[in-house]
Formats: structure tokens, C-alpha cells, sequence
């Protein structure tokens, strides 16, 4: 049969609801073809199906992003709702909550909602479904760095600040979360206090920091101070002690800035030793350098360091000091006077002490450099000086006397010349071990040709020679004396006279007294006395000269020898009475010629001393004659005494006789007792 199928078959639940193996009637299907009409469509049976719940999504619902917390939870957002299918009655119910995947961060996370349930009378025919494609991010949580701080620095030209502290962080929950790195950054490069410092750079490691953004450590302060900026190019001088501090700089000042940092060095610089005293790389302080230009501001000026000098001594010389001159000693050494002195400067306390000198060498000259040493300073600002020992200091060394020792003169009786014959060996002594000899012929003279004893002889002609000859000069023999004794000039051309006894012995000389002197000399005679050897009566009695003196120029020169070999006779007297008072005696003596009473009384006494010395030989020293004129003997009677004393040194010798009231002398009178 040809019989084709056709129409369109469709199926029916018995109803709507959800079920499984469910009948499904079919309807539809119709027969055609040729046959078709033979045939009754049988529509097919025993058909099931299952009726499964619809799936119905809950929409309206987000989630919110979130920060990172440790958990996996989400916040969800929106009004959950659902829509079921026509005329069906269905309510949502249920309390979505939603999950990311994990806790980690991210941006477009799945959440997962869960929680949302269905209600209503079609509500067995609905599966819901949760909201899906819900997504939300997980922002990391801030995670601040702490106990991190700022150093204060001096200025270096950067912004760079150095971070102090142990940087930390706080993860959340049992998070492992480290912190490294960090710097940080001042907002400019100068000088201040309290400068914001911005901190950058830490990063965070550990399983869990990819959960967190760092926040760098804020509210960071520190200060830059200024930078020390050498001034270098400067040294000071040496100088002389000059009992101040000041020194003097040297080179050209210069500062070498940070970078490019315009900064110039100004100012007039000025230095000072520590102290005034003399030394040895002393320190010099230098200050009055300053900083200008752009960038002097982020610098604090240091003044040249380690600037070094010498202080000197101030040369201090010794005035007031000569030499004196000297006679040669052998030896170069100078005796100084003057009282030595230095003038110190200001107000400095210097004194002077020591001081001895030295000829160059040890012989003879005149001006001769004398060297002065020894001198030392004391005080308690000797120490600053250098002493400068007293310079052009000159002195004579003179000659000194070398005597000629060993010489004598011979006396000599006068000759009318000054020579004098020397006698002895010459010889001298030098100083040391001086080489000296002693030359020449010496001779002698007196200062005159007279007479005398002990007479200067000058002596001359002695010489030096030898290696040291030219530091004496010769003493010519000194202190020699000798005597030039009176030539004997005899009188002559004298004779004695023969005389009548008087009592007495003077005898009368006759002739002209004449001398002759050596050739040219002016000597003349005069006076002369002759004299008995005794007043008594005789022929050619011996008469002695005296008397006799020598005058003229060269008188003195001669030793006058008085007239010798003279003899003369002395008769007797004629006798005569010796008168009993003073006019019998003057009429007694005018009648005999004999003169005066004294007269009488003088020729009595010879003859009472004839009669004397026949019996005794001599007259006591202590006898006394009295004579008288007038009948008493003695004066206490009342006439008129002449007292007579014989004075005489002790022991027997014929005395004299003084008549004291008349002052007439007599000559060998009669003891007392006698008249």
C-alpha cells in the first residue's frame, strides 16, 4: 500500500507539573497516499517523557568589591528576584550570601552566591539557579610601614634623606607579609629644620603580599644642618718674637663647594698664635673669612685648620759692656767692665747675667778684638730671645816689663863725670814658656856727677829678641843705686902762731888757706880754727885744724882735709895776785894788764885745776864752784854770788863752767870749796 505519513505530530503532558515518565499523548499525524484511506492512523502511545524543573535564575543581584580582609567572603548588592514562567506563581526567598574563590586579591573575581530558594504553588517546577557571573574585586588592604624615621644630615647638595628605625607592617590576621627597602627624599636640598621627608621604595614580600598595598611611612621630619666648608689655600709665616699674637697669612683663600653649589669666599682673614711665646709649628687660629653666593646659606663657614708657624727668638743684644786694657800675660783672656744690660721689648721680663772675654791671641797690639761669651738671659721671658753677646768690644794688650835682673853699680870715689861701672850678670825671666833673650850692652850713669850716697844709676842699652820679644818692653835694670864718695881736697898754705897761756886752747892760725880741685871745678876755702890738745904751757904743742869749709859750685863734691902736722908753744903767764872782792880784783887786773875780774877769776880757776888734777886727775860732773864778790864766801850771806855748775854726762871728764848770774863761759874751773 502506499500509504504515507504526514501531518505534524504533537505531544501532551497530562499536565504541566514537573514529573518523570510522564504520558505523553500524541496527536497530529495523518495518513495519505494511495492506500491512506485503508487505513486508521493509530497516533503512537505509551509515550513518556519527563517534565525536569525549569531552571530559574535569580537576577538583579551584584557583589561589592571589597578590601582585602583574609576572608573569602563577598557582600552582595541589588534585589534578588526571579521570573517564572507565564501565570506560574513562584517567590524567591532565602538569604543569598556570595564567596569569592578564594581571599586573595584580584580585580573581576567569580563570586559564588548561594542561599536563594524558591516558593509558590509553581515553585516544584523551577530549579533555581543562584545568580551566576556575579564578580567583584578584592583591592589590597593598605598596610602601613611604621618605626621608620628620618636622620638629620649636614648638607650635601642632594634631597637624599637616610632612614633610621626597623621598618615593620601589621598583616592582618596570621598573614605572612615582610617589608624591605625604603628611602627617602628630602622636598629640596637646603639647609632647615624640620624638613618633610617623603619616604619611598618599601616593598612587601611573603606568601601573603600580593593581599596588600604598602603605604609608605608618612608625617617623616629631619633637619639638614649646614655643611662645614673648608677654607683652604691659607698658611701664616714665621715670624720674630715680637711679644704679640698677631700673625701674618699667606696664600689665597678658597672654598670647594658641593656640586655645582655657587658659594664664594669673602672677608678679610686675620690670624693669632695661642699664646706670645717663641716656639716650634706653633698653632695660628685664623678667623674674619665668610661665604656668599647662591648657596652660602646651606653652609657654616670652618676657618683654616691645622695653620702652623714659628715664633722666633727676638735676637737680644748686651750693651754696656767694654774691655779693659791690659798688659800682656801670656794668656787671650779680657776682663769686661761696664755694667751689661738688654732692653727687652714692652713690658717683658728679661735680665743679663754671666759674661766673660777673649782676645784673638795672646800678643801685644792696639784696638784688638776682644770676642765676648758667656753672657745668659734670666726672667720670666728670657726664653723668647736669642742673646746677641756684646759685638765691636776692642782693648789694648800693652807691652809688659821684662826687668833685667842680676846687675849692680861699683861705688866710685868723685871724678866729675856720671859714669857708673855695672857689675853682675844680666838676665830676665819671661812669662810661661815664652821665648825671649836678652842682648845688647848695658851701661850705667848717675843722674849727676856729685857726690852722695845711694845715688839712682841709670841703666841703659840692654835689647830683646826671640819669638815673644815683641810682647815686652824692656825694663832696664831699676833700684840700682851706688855712692860716688867726696874726692879728699886737702888745705893748704896754713901755719899755727905761738900764743901766751890764757886758760884756754884755741891757737891762732897764720898763712892764706888754699885748695886745689879736679879740673874745672869751682871750689874755695874758708874759715879755720886751730886749737892746743891742752890750755897748757909747752913748745911745739901739736895744734889740730877745724874749721875749715869748702864753697863754690862743686864744694859738696870733696871731703875738705883739714891743715896737718901744725905746732905752735904756749908761754907762761906772768903771776899775779887773786883779788878778795870785785874792785880789788878790777884794780888788780887794771894794774897787771889782764883785763876784766873775769878775766882774774878765769886764770885762778886754771890754776886751782893745775892743782886739782895733779892730785886727782879729774873734776866731778856734780861739783860745784861758787865764787863771790864782796866779803861773804856764801850768798846767803848777802853778797852778790857767781854760781858755777859743772853739768856732764855721768863718769869723770873735764867739765865746762857756766857762771850763771854773769852768762859768762868759762873753761876747766875749780871744784867748790876752792876760791
Amino acid at each position: 500500500d502506499t500509504v504515507t505519513l504526514g501531518g505534524t505530530g504533537s505531544g501532551t503532558f497530562a499536565n504541566k507539573n514537573v514529573g518523570n515518565g510522564k504520558a505523553v499523548t500524541v496527536t497530529g499525524y495523518t495518513l495519505s497516499g494511495a492506500d491512506a484511506g485503508n487505513y486508521t492512523v493509530v497516533q503512537p502511545t505509551g509515550v513518556t517523557a519527563n517534565i525536569t524543573p525549569a531552571s530559574l535564575t535569580v537576577t538583579g543581584v551584584g557583589a561589592n568589591n571589597k578590601v582585602y580582609d583574609t576572608t573569602a567572603n563577598a557582600t552582595l548588592n541589588g534585589t534578588a528576584s526571579v521570573a517564572a514562567l507565564a501565570g506560574d506563581t513562584v517567590t524567591l526567598g532565602g538569604t543569598g550570601s556570595g564567596t569569592f574563590a578564594n581571599k586573595n586579591v584580584g580585580n573581576g573575581k567569580t563570586v559564588t552566591v548561594t542561599g536563594y530558594t524558591l516558593s509558590g504553588a509553581d515553585a516544584g517546577n523551577y530549579t533555581v539557579v543562584q545568580p551566576t557571573g556575579v564578580t567583584a574585586n578584592i583591592t589590597p588592604a593598605s598596610v602601613t610601614v611604621t618605626g621608620v624615621g628620618a636622620s638629620n644630615k649636614v648638607y650635601d647638595a642632594t634631597t637624599t634623606a637616610t632612614l633610621n628605625g626597623t621598618a615593620a607592617v601589621a598583616a592582618l590576621g596570621g598573614d605572612v607579609v615582610t617589608v624591605a627597602g625604603g628611602s627617602g627624599t628630602f622636598a629640596n636640598k637646603n639647609v632647615g629644620n624640620g624638613k618633610a621627608v617623603t619616604v619611598t621604595g618599601y616593598t612587601l614580600g611573603g606568601a601573603d603580599a600580593g593581599n596588600y598595598t604598602v603605604v609608605q611611612p608618612t608625617g617623616l621630619t629631619a633637619n639638614i644642618t649646614p655643611a662645614s666648608l673648608a677654607v683652604t689655600g691659607v698658611g701664616a709665616n714665621n715670624k720674630v718674637y715680637d711679644t704679640t699674637t698677631a700673625a701674618t697669612l699667606n696664600g689665597t683663600a678658597g672654598v670647594a663647594a658641593l656640586g655645582a653649589d655657587v658659594v664664594t669666599v669673602g672677608g678679610t682673614g686675620s690670624g693669632s698664635f695661642a699664646n706670645k711665646n717663641v716656639g716650634n709649628g706653633k698653632a695660628v687660629t685664623v678667623t674674619g673669612y665668610t661665604l656668599s653666593g647662591a648657596d652660602a646659606g646651606n653652609y657654616v663657614i670652618v676657618q683654616p685648620t691645622g695653620v702652623t708657624a714659628n715664633i722666633t727668638p727676638a735676637s737680644l743684644a748686651v750693651t754696656g759692656v767694654g774691655a779693659n786694657n791690659k798688659v800682656y800675660d801670656t794668656t787671650t783672656i779680657a776682663t769686661l767692665n761696664g755694667t751689661a744690660s738688654v732692653a727687652a721689648l714692652g713690658g717683658d721680663v728679661v735680665t743679663v747675667g754671666g759674661g766673660s772675654g777673649a782676645f784673638t791671641n795672646k800678643n801685644v797690639g792696639n784696638g784688638k778684638t776682644v770676642t765676648v761669651t758667656g753672657y745668659t738671659l734670666g726672667g720670666a721671658d728670657a726664653g723668647n730671645y736669642v742673646i746677641v753677646q756684646p759685638t765691636g768690644v776692642t782693648a789694648n794688650i800693652t807691652p809688659a816689663s821684662l826687668a833685667v835682673t842680676g846687675i849692680g853699680a861699683n861705688n866710685k870715689v868723685y871724678d866729675t863725670t856720671t859714669t857708673a861701672t855695672l857689675n853682675g850678670t844680666a838676665s830676665i825671666t819671661a812669662l810661661g814658656a815664652d821665648v825671649v833673650a836678652l842682648g845688647g850692652t848695658g851701661s850705667g850713669r848717675f843722674a849727676d856727677k856729685n857726690a852722695g850716697n845711694g845715688k839712682a844709676v841709670t841703666v841703659t842699652g840692654y835689647t830683646l829678641s826671640g819669638t815673644d820679644a815683641g810682647n815686652y818692653v824692656i825694663a832696664q835694670p831699676a833700684g840700682v843705686t851706688a855712692n860716688i864718695t867726696q874726692a879728699t881736697l886737702a888745705v893748704t898754705g896754713v901755719n899755727a902762731q905761738n900764743k901766751v897761756f890764757d886758760g884756754t886752747t884755741a891757737a891762732t892760725l897764720g898763712g892764706t888757706a888754699a885748695v886745689t880741685a879736679l879740673a874745672g871745678d869751682v871750689v874755695s876755702v874758708s874759715g879755720g880754727s886751730g886749737a892746743f890738745a891742752d890750755p897748757n904751757v909747752g913748745n911745739g904743742k901739736a895744734v889740730t885744724v877745724t874749721g875749715f869749709t869748702l864753697g863754690g859750685a862743686d864744694a859738696g863734691n870733696y871731703a875738705v882735709v883739714q891743715p896737718a902736722g901744725l905746732t905752735a908753744s904756749i908761754t907762761p903767764l906772768p903771776a899775779a895776785p887773786v883779788p878778795t872782792s870785785p874792785s880789788a880784783a878790777t884794780s888788780s887786773a887794771g894794774a897787771s894788764g889782764l883785763g876784766s875780774a873775769e878775766d882774774l877769776i878765769r886764770a885762778a880757776a886754771q890754776q886751782a885745776l893745775e892743782t886739782e888734777r895733779s892730785t886727782s886727775g879729774s873734776l866731778e860732773a856734780s861739783s860745784t864752784l861758787r865764787v863771790t864778790r864782796g866779803a861773804s864766801v856764801d850768798a846767803s850771806s848777802g853778797g852778790e854770788a857767781l854760781e858755777v855748775d859743772l853739768p856732764g854726762p855721768t863718769g869723770k871728764k873735764d867739765p865746762w863752767l857756766h857762771i850763771v848770774d854773769g852768762g859768762v863761759q868759762l873753761l876747766n874751773a875749780v871744784p867748790a870749796g876752792r876760791k
